[in-house]
């Protein structure tokens, strides 16, 4: 019995270590990356909390908060992306449960996040050529398994749009705004909705109505390029903010110094 507890004992300090040299690995990498890289890369370390999802989505869309489940979000592989696209890709993308109104059923959701630094006409297409992309990728997955035919159904997506550009995003995101289409073909382009934050124009109120951490530091993110003291003062702001929560999360806690430390390293002038 002794021998089989020191074993578990021991297996747990090796998977604990092996965890830790994940993560500084994991943090190396991300000073390790050209700065034309940084937005990209940044954002899919600041996605990989997943209270940082919860948080953009309560800035977004709060009234489809309660239904989401974030304990049981995971990120998918997003293996249908292409070979032309690879290069390109700045989406992420997520599989999570949604919990309807009548409490009985629980159906997978994907959640689409498609983080630009820049102002793209074409949005509208791109985020309709992925959400189809994730679509033929769950279609697959169906013929892979034993589901009869007549039950198949693809899940829904939610599509978001996450900028950090200073330019004004003044393009509509619809299909429409690319195409010359008469009134009479409109009923045969197809419509959805796209959910979009823009960082830099958004009211810090909006950001920061609640307590998460995400909509703090997304304060800071608005001032990346202000003089130091504007700076400085925002970023005591958010600690001022975080020392008067009854708790934090440790892994977001984490997360979040560490995206603040890498937004002053790639975007702050070295004097």
């Amino acid at each position: 019995m002794l021998y089989d507890a020191n074993q578990r004992v021991g297996g747990d300090i090796l998977k604990e270590a092996e965890t830790q040299e994940r993560r500084l690995e994991d943090v190396r990498s991300l000073f390790d990356i050209p700065p034309s890289q940084y937005p990209d890369r940044s954002a899919r370390w600041l996605f990989k909390e997943k209270k940082n999802i919860r948080g953009l989505i309560e800035i977004v869309a709060n009234e489809l908060v309660e239904y989401l489940d974030f304990d049981l979000i995971k990120e998918d592989n997003r293996s249908y992306i292409t070979d032309i696209l690879s290069e390109l890709e700045s989406d992420m993308v997520f599989r999570i449960p949604f919990h309807t109104e009548e409490g009985a059923d629980t159906l997978l959701i994907h959640i689409l996040i498609e983080h630009q630094s820049t102002v793209d006409p074409m949005m509208g297409f791109r985020v309709l050529y992925y959400m189809c992309q994730i679509w033929a990728q769950q279609r697959r997955e169906l013929e892979a398994s034993e589901i009869p035919k007549s039950q198949w159904r693809l899940q829904p997506i939610l599509p978001i749009v996450f900028y950090i550009g200073i330019q004004r995003w003044q393009t509509p995101i619809a299909l429409t705004n690319i195409m010359e289409v008469p009134q009479m073909l409109l009923r045969f382009v197809p419509r959805f909705d796209t959910l979009f934050l823009g960082v830099k124009d958004s009211d810090p109120a909006v950001l920061t109505k609640s307590e998460n951490l995400f909509g703090w530091l997304l304060k800071v993110l608005q001032h990346e390029h202000a003089d130091e003291d504007v700076l400085r003062n925002t970023m005591s702001e958010v600690f001022n903010h975080i020392d008067s929560l009854d708790s934090v999360s440790v892994s977001q806690l984490r997360n979040v110094i560490l995206y603040l430390y890498q937004l002053v390293f790639f975007r702050r002038p070295s004097n």
